[in-house]
């Protein structure tokens, strides 16, 4: 091989081998914002399940609290006067499907990008959901069914009792799932709850 080859072989060499470290660079630089955007979703996603899940426990308390002031006579009697309307069937769907709705949105969220832990404990989370919901809209038992239908809807001690118990696992399955979203945020880990809150029954009754 001719000398004068060798400073072009060597110029060649040198240009492949700072073409190969640019692409290096810039594809590690994408690899890393396309993790730092799926971090970013995935904390999204998690707080978002968080607070709609959190707003189950209240929504679950209106329909309660609606099942026991409008049922019995004293609600014929308000809807026969015009105090108030009846209810609406189609209405209290569709009250229903747009506070369930933001739920079912971040659960999907969580399914999309979440880790695999995240995944599973945001299906626990929406089981409790669901049993929470079911707790506090069951029918009364408190006492007959003709007496209710008088009286309006009364429910016994055991049954606000399992409503409490279902709320409490409920608030325990947000802090699992909280504590998961911190740790993947490298977040450190924090008691979530203060004395007295961590059974979120305040709203029973």
């Amino acid at each position: 091989m001719s000398d004068l080859w060798i400073p072009v072989i060597a110029a060649l060499g040198s240009s492949a081998l700072t073409g190969l470290l640019g692409f290096g660079l810039l594809w590690w630089q994408s690899h890393k914002a396309d993790q730092s955007a799926l971090s970013e979703r995935r904390a999204r996603a998690y707080s978002m399940l968080l607070a709609q899940s959190g707003v189950i426990v209240h929504v679950a308390s209106g329909f309660h609290t609606a099942m026991q002031f409008r049922s019995g006579l004293a609600e014929g009697g308000n809807v026969m006067l015009g105090i108030q309307k009846p209810l609406d069937p189609l209405e209290l769907v569709e009250r229903m499907r747009a506070d369930i709705e933001p739920l079912y949105e971040a659960w999907s969220e969580v399914w999309a990008v979440g880790s695999k832990e995240a995944i599973i404990e945001a299906n626990v989370l929406i089981d409790k959901c669901g049993e929470v919901m079911s707790a506090a809209t069951r029918p009364g038992e408190a006492m007959p069914r003709f007496m209710q239908i008088i009286s309006g809807e009364k429910w016994t001690q055991a049954q606000l009792d399992q409503w409490a118990k279902e709320v409490s696992a409920l608030a325990e399955a947000r802090r699992r799932l909280a504590i998961t979203a911190r740790r993947e945020a490298g977040v450190e880990i924090a008691e979530l709850f203060t004395s007295g809150q961590s059974k979120l029954t305040a709203t029973i009754k």
